[in-house]
C-alpha cells in the first residue's frame, strides 16, 4: 500500500504541474496592400501571418481559438477601410482560395481552433496564413484607406 501512495502523489504533482500559468499570446504584422487600381479588372490580393505562441513550464492538452472582428463595421461578412469619408470594401480569408471568410465564427465566417498535446518548458508557435482581397473595380479616391480588425484569443 504505502508504494501505491507514492505513485497517486507522483500523479497529483503531475497534475498540478500542468495547472500552473501559462500564457498565449497573439502578434501579426500590419497587413499592407500594394497600390489599388480601381480600374483594373483583377482584385489585389495579400497574404499574412498571424502567430500564437503559449509559454507554460508544463502543459498538457492546450487548446485555443481566434476570432478576427468585423473592424469598422463591426461585422465580418462586409469589412471595409476609409480614407476620410471614403470607403473601400475588402474581406479577410482562412483559405488562399479566398472562399472562406476568416472571423468570429457569425455570418458564415470561420475561426481558428487548435491546440498541441504537450510542451515543456520551450514555447509552442504557430503561424496561421491570413488572405486578404480587395475587390476589382471599386470607384474610390486616391487616399491612405485604414481599418483595424481585432483579435481575440481564448485559451
Amino acid at each position: 500500500m504505502r508504494h501505491f501512495c507514492k505513485i497517486l502523489f507522483i500523479l497529483l504533482l503531475s497534475v498540478s504541474l500542468q495547472t500552473q500559468a501559462q500564457t498565449c499570446t497573439v502578434s501579426t504584422l500590419p497587413v499592407t496592400f500594394s497600390t489599388y487600381d480601381p480600374l483594373s479588372n483583377t482584385p489585389s490580393d495579400i497574404t499574412g501571418t498571424l502567430t500564437v505562441t503559449c509559454n507554460a513550464l508544463v502543459s498538457l492538452l492546450v487548446s485555443y481559438n481566434v476570432k478576427l472582428n468585423g473592424g469598422l463595421t463591426g461585422s465580418v461578412a462586409s469589412r471595409i477601410m476609409t480614407s476620410g469619408v471614403s470607403q473601400m470594401t475588402y474581406q479577410l480569408y482562412s483559405d488562399s482560395g479566398r472562399t472562406t471568410i476568416m472571423g468570429d465564427g457569425t455570418a458564415g465566417s470561420t475561426i481558428i481552433n487548435d491546440g498541441y498535446l504537450l510542451s515543456v518548458v520551450a514555447p509552442v508557435i504557430r503561424n496561421y496564413s491570413i488572405y486578404g482581397r480587395i475587390a476589382a473595380k471599386q470607384n474610390v479616391k486616391a487616399g491612405a484607406y485604414l481599418d483595424t480588425v481585432t483579435i481575440l484569443l481564448t485559451y
